[in-house]
């Protein structure tokens, strides 16, 4: 299968079972190792822990964002 058939696979599925599929595949591909992460990224992921740091009550835990979109 071509990269093209598998997106246009992906593309025909529901978007539940789309973003339950790429989150499959991140968490393999992390399981794996170290992803490589852009500059951007890693600001963006700075920023994130900055206003975490200034008010933790804020966020959800991602097991429980997760949970809430495919335990339903």
């Amino acid at each position: 299968m071509t990269h093209a058939e598998i997106l246009e696979t992906i593309r025909s599925l529901p978007k539940e079972q789309q973003f339950a599929l790429a989150t499959s595949i991140l968490d393999r591909l992390a399981d794996e190792g170290a992803l490589p992460v852009s500059d951007d990224m890693k600001a963006e992921f700075q920023r994130r822990e900055e206003l975490f740091n200034a008010d933790p009550n804020q966020g959800e835990p991602w097991d429980q964002v997760k949970s809430e979109l495919f335990d339903q």
